[in-house]
């Protein structure tokens, strides 16, 4: 039996120097965009039917025989050719490497220099799906990721599981670290909140006003003590109060500092229940 392909076996090695130099720590996952003959093949096979196609207008008006044959040994010409170059450049196409880290994700495309970055420094992600269907069945779905950095933006883009794979560990990866900068940053300003809380100070969260007295929103003062829940429900943020069949909710956009008005709000909801 032969051995299982190791991709990391084969990644250059620029790759990972980008990863050391940058220190993204270690390798998890290596991925290559491959490159499939089938589509040159197509767009030759089209190229030679439209030119089979011309050459029998050609033919139909009565073109001299000379004419014929020299536009039969064009024909030729071109099909032989297309048949060595078109695997040639399938094969010697540049090849696109995406390695994943544990802090961060390396892109290389062909010789130019690799595209390297650490979770926190990507700017956005976007996944997509797309799936080939025919006669209504699907033949393949192409799982795609863009990725923006300062250093540069990349694409990796495939139809096998591995495509999907990278996609999903690089988007997690990302997330991961947008939440985690998000509870940092909360967790550092909640100190300087609490300072003001206790001098008696307010803070305003777009709709929601917090203070150690309450929770304010639309003109009115909810107790700490009434309210059993401050919680984000999908894109709504939820105040659930006890004597209410209906929760307060606000879309998420609507709040500035969501993850810090969220913490704010549960620390002093536990406070005020503790001093009953």
């Amino acid at each position: 039996m032969t051995a299982a392909r190791n991709l990391w076996d084969e990644i250059p090695a620029t790759v990972p120097g980008a990863a050391a130099e940058l220190r993204l720590g270690a390798g998890r996952y290596a991925f290559r965009t491959r490159t499939s003959a089938v589509s040159w093949w197509g767009a030759f096979m089209l190229l030679l039917v439209t030119a089979f196609c011309v050459m029998m207008v050609f033919v139909i008006s009565d073109e001299s025989e000379w004419t014929n044959a020299f536009l039969f040994i064009i024909l030729g010409t071109c099909t032989f050719l297309g048949a060595i170059a078109v695997p040639l450049v399938a094969r010697f196409r540049p090849v696109a490497w995406c390695a994943v880290f544990e802090h961060g994700v390396v892109y290389q495309y062909g010789s130019q220099p690799p595209i390297a970055g650490a979770w926190e420094e990507i700017t956005g992600c976007q996944r997509h799906s797309t799936d080939l269907v025919r006669n209504g069945v699907t033949i393949s779905t192409t799982h795609s990721a863009y990725v923006q950095l300062p250093a540069g933006n990349f694409m990796v883009s495939g139809d096998t599981l591995e495509a999907r794979e990278i996609g999903a560990l690089i988007a997690n990866g990302w997330v991961s670290a947008q939440n985690r900068m998000a509870e940092e940053d909360a967790t550092s300003r909640l100190a300087e909140l609490s300072q003001l809380l206790e001098t008696g100070g307010r803070v305003a969260f777009g709709p929601f006003t917090v203070s150690l007295a309450g929770l304010e929103h639309g003109g009115t003062a909810l107790d700490w003590k009434r309210i059993s829940e401050v919680e984000l429900m999908g894109s709504t943020i939820c105040v659930v109060v006890t004597d209410q069949l209906k929760p307060v909710r606000e879309p998420v956009s609507e709040v500035p500092d969501a993850v810090l008005f969220l913490t704010v709000s549960d620390a002093l909801r536990k406070a005020a229940r503790q001093t009953r």
